[in-house]
């Protein structure tokens, strides 16, 4: 392919649909990418999730070149004789990758019609073979790096977006940290969004109220020092064993409750302990206030750790949208 018809190609209007698709196909690499790194045979669910995104992009490709793909015929050859300069002419493009897709697509029909269980060192290759893919062909094809292509645009809820793009910002200027606490925020928005009452008969996902500003162990134990008549029978320092007790409990049951609303929402607790161990610790006295990070000595996450988060909260969004969609009203309320 020559230089002067790749950058006719790269000149294509890209329409922000298929910036969304792109966006989309990224989030299907990452998840896969996620996958293939679980424990074996855990691992197996990626090779169907890798070759479902290189489907996706040569379907996306064929679309926004404006070249018909046969329906029929034998996978790689549909996409990669089709598409080329040869048969498409000048609008056509030379992908790369054909050994690796074609390795990748029978790896997934020997695991989905014959159920032979990948290996270890299969899902590996499949892995690389994915990710080289989309490097080398998604420049060619949409004028733009891979790693490039922003998933925000993914986030549903507009206030949580806005604080994803805040993250996203941070990150751009080398304050991974700061980029962690907005990802933290954008989090605690989302949740917060879900689990607010909307109604006079609540929402399945709230679990009780939230304790917004609760008092520390030595305020409920100065309130329960006050003067009132005196009891023989009080055990020594009762007070401040009883506000011990009170704010253990208070927190083993917010625990609990974040717990619920994360399940009834369709979130994984596991990749939540992940996200909340990665990053830092942020409160705000009050919604004016301006936020305060606290991380432990040395917290430096890098950049594999950033996109896992940011991956675990769009995904998050996308699903609690969904959790939200699937609600129905009494019919009083309509």
């Amino acid at each position: 392919m020559s230089f002067q018809q790749e950058d006719t190609i790269n000149q294509r209007p890209i329409t922000p649909e298929t910036m969304q698709r792109l966006a989309f196909i990224r989030l299907l690499v990452q998840q896969g990418v996620d996958q293939s790194q679980l424990p074996d045979p855990l691992s197996a669910g990626s090779i169907l999730t890798f070759h479902d995104a290189v489907e996706f992009f040569l379907i996306l490709t064929s679309e926004h070149l404006g070249i018909s793909v046969p329906d029929r015929g034998q996978f790689v050859a549909r996409y990669y004789d089709n598409l080329h300069p040869d048969k498409a002419g000048p609008v056509g493009v030379d992908l790369a990758g054909r050994i690796g897709v074609k390795r990748l697509t029978d790896q997934r029909n020997a695991f989905k019609h014959t159920a032979a269980m990948p290996s270890a060192e299969t899902v590996r290759q499949a892995r690389a073979d994915t990710t080289q893919f989309f490097e080398d062909n998604t420049p060619r094809v949409f004028g733009t790096a891979f790693t490039g292509i922003d998933m925000v645009d993914l986030v549903p809820q507009p206030n949580t977006r806005d604080k994803v793009r805040q993250a996203a910002g941070q990150e751009a200027a080398g304050n991974r940290v700061e980029a962690m606490a907005w990802l933290v925020e954008a989090f605690d928005e989302l949740l917060a969004s879900a689990s607010e009452p909307t109604s006079f008969s609540g929402t399945p996902f709230s679990f009780g109220t939230n304790i917004r500003f609760p008092l520390p162990r030595r305020d409920v134990a100065r309130i329960l020092r006050q003067p009132r008549e005196r009891d023989q029978h009080m055990p020594v320092r009762g007070a401040s064993t009883l506000a011990e007790e009170y704010v253990t409990l208070r927190e083993s049951v917010v625990a609990l409750q974040r717990g619920a609303r994360l399940t009834a929402l369709g979130i994984d607790y596991s990749e939540y302990w992940r996200f909340n161990s990665l990053t830092p610790s942020v409160y705000r006295p009050n919604q004016h206030s301006e936020a305060r990070i606290s991380a432990p000595p040395g917290y430096s996450p890098n950049a594999e750790e950033y996109a896992y988060c940011q991956r675990f909260l769009i995904a998050a969004a996308l699903r609690i949208s969904q959790a939200i969609a699937h609600r129905r009203p009494p019919s009083w309320e309509n």
